[in-house]
């Protein structure tokens, strides 16, 4: 009788989990589609209120009141690890604030500009952290919860993106005015979606942004996907972020483009196309020589590449200036604040380097960079998808260390996740095949 009872309660609970499971699966697809938004807020008066945000908050009340099981067990067991790390450090960082008398500077980008003399659990040391635990919730759903479907949807969530970033393109092209209409999202006094413009050659555009509100955080969404277009066979989205990518004028794009279809291209031994490339380089540089086209190409080099190099332009010089002077402050302070920061979320420079050596110091960066490149090491039976997935999150991580400070972006954590998804060290529902 015992046994009898035992089988029909553990056929009962196995439906439940299976049920379980293809909720939590569908409603990670549905919520997936909106985490390039980072422009827009559900409720406007409350930061961090984006539609992901949102979803993934009711997503994780409805996990805490089901049933346990392994999958419940394994995310808040990833989740207690992880705050006990963010509570760790900000216990040691503050309390070498207080021992050391560590003082604020002005030449630091604060992300709290009012009060220096507060160096003690400053506001923004709260709300960046919470803006990471959102973050590290939505990489653990879909670490635990989403299957192979999940990535059709990640794409469908790059179209929107790109689709609404050539709109504005367009839109700006036959008014001279931002036809944004999204952006609802202001950080102080600042909107959070930044139009910026593109002169070149007297051709006046505006650079790719969609709703992710710069085309530096474009690029820093859209790159990574777009590498792993090519092993997936995802033609049109190859083509369609190749489009959007060229639209951002942003040196970022353009070098993280390079440099990944020469590894590609080197990966496949395809170096007769390799000669053809450079060959058509060639030949397309010496046909901007002429007259006719030396000015608009001089103009192109010197936007994209040759301001940025040199630091005549403006964004090349406050960028270098933040670097250094986050790097100064860094250095000045006592040894154990170097090690461990002063605080997450106090600081944020152009770049996530210097922004995390002061924020959390030496030993944060080393545990940030642990983290984030282990995935290097996921299980992906398919070659062509390891090897994607393993150059587009090398690049990802020096986009992110050199020009892009956006810890929380959902686009990061999702695509962290995913290569868990594609890996056969996790016990996933039947995957999709497209």
């Amino acid at each position: 009788m015992y046994n009898k009872m035992q089988v029909e309660r553990d056929y009962y609970w196995g439906n439940e989990q299976v049920a379980t499971q293809a909720f939590f699966g569908g409603y990670i697809n549905f919520m997936i589609l909106f985490f390039p938004i980072t422009s827009f807020l559900l409720i406007p008066s409350v930061q961090g209120t984006t539609i992901i945000t949102v979803l993934s908050a009711f997503l994780l009340a409805i996990l805490m009141a089901i049933p346990a099981g392994d999958r419940k067990w394994l995310f808040f067991k990833d989740l207690a690890i992880f705050f006990a790390v963010i509570i760790a450090f900000s216990v040691i960082s503050q309390f070498l604030n207080l021992a050391f008398h560590v003082k604020l500077d002005r030449n630091l980008v604060l992300v709290n500009r009012g009060g220096l003399h507060n160096n003690f659990f400053r506001a923004s040391h709260f709300t960046q952290s919470a803006y990471l635990v959102v973050a590290f919730i939505i990489y653990l759903f879909v670490k635990y919860y989403a299957n192979r479907s999940v990535v059709s949807f990640v794409f469908w969530g790059i179209r929107l993106l790109c689709f609404y970033g050539l709109y504005e393109w367009i839109f700006y092209l036959a008014t001279g005015t931002s036809g944004d209409f999204m952006m609802n999202r202001k950080f102080g006094d600042l909107d959070a979606s930044l139009t910026q413009t593109a002169t070149i050659g007297g051709f006046n555009m505006i650079r790719m942004k969609g709703y992710t509100g710069e085309p530096s955080m474009f690029t820093f969404t859209t790159f990574p996907f777009y590498v792993l277009s090519y092993p997936l066979k995802r033609t049109f989205d190859r083509w369609l972020l190749l489009c959007c990518l060229i639209l951002t004028v942003s040196t970022t794009a353009y070098a993280a483009m390079i440099l990944f279809h020469l590894a590609w291209f080197f990966y496949k031994k395809k170096y007769k196309q390799i000669v053809l490339v450079l060959g058509a380089i060639v030949i397309i540089l010496g046909v901007l020589q002429l007259d006719a086209f030396k000015d608009k190409a001089d103009a192109i080099y010197d936007f994209v590449f040759g301001g940025k190099l040199s630091k005549e332009s403006e964004s090349g010089r406050q960028r270098s200036s933040y670097v250094v002077d986050h790097f100064e402050y860094w250095m000045q302070l006592n040894p154990l604040s170097q090690l461990f920061g002063i605080g997450f979320g106090y600081v944020r420079s152009t770049d996530f380097i210097s922004t995390i050596l002061v924020n959390n110091g030496l030993f944060g960066f080393f545990v940030f960079s642990f983290f984030m490149l282990k995935h290097l090491w996921a299980k992906i039976t398919d070659v062509d998808l390891r090897f994607c997935y393993v150059i587009g999150l090398i690049l990802l991580y020096f986009i992110m260390m050199g020009s892009v400070p956006e810890f929380a972006y959902p686009s990061l954590w999702i695509y962290l996740a995913l290569g868990l998804v594609f890996s056969e060290t996790l016990i996933q529902s039947p995957k999709y095949e497209e």
